[in-house]
């Protein structure tokens, strides 16, 4: 080897060394998969729990995050249509997680046994359990209190 060309090898040494770090990073990514897709406090795999009060008597709701899908203003677990679908028949059981990343507000919403409505509106994500307001919506009868939905399920 002439002796530009050694030194010239000597010269690029540090740089080949400095990509040993950010090569171990990515190995390390690859080793246990993509993250879960988030969205804000929202993340593929959770189940939250949902509760409050509501004239006296406490509602719960357990939300699960089986997948995450662009719906109109934000993420949500289920799409659009399917939400529709659901709340327009008032099928018992069906729940749904949305996030609203421009707002920064999270609402659970679900359909209670006898067809009602809840919503827990959550717009002050600072830790959690994260507290809000919760309503009721029954025929043409509103009742409201507070809620609070933390992780259940990690």
């Amino acid at each position: 080897m002439t002796k530009p060309a050694l030194l010239l090898s000597f010269a690029l040494l540090p740089l080949l060394a400095s990509c040993a770090p950010l090569a171990s990073l990515l190995a390390a990514r690859d080793a246990d998969g993509p993250a879960p897709r988030t969205s804000g406090p929202l993340t593929v795999g959770q189940t939250w729990t949902v509760s409050g009060q509501l004239e006296g008597s406490p509602v719960t709701a357990t939300v699960a995050v089986p997948d995450l899908v662009s719906v109109s203003g934000g993420t949500a677990t289920v799409g659009g249509l399917d939400q529709a679908d659901a709340f327009s028949r008032g099928r018992p059981g069906f729940a749904v997680a949305t996030y609203d990343g421009d707002r920064r507000v999270l609402n659970f919403e679900w359909i209670g046994n006898s067809g009602e409505r809840y919503t827990c509106r959550l717009d002050t994500l600072l830790s959690l359990p994260y507290t809000g307001r919760l309503t009721r919506l029954q025929g043409t009868n509103v009742a409201t209190g507070s809620c609070q939905a933390t992780v259940s399920q990690p």
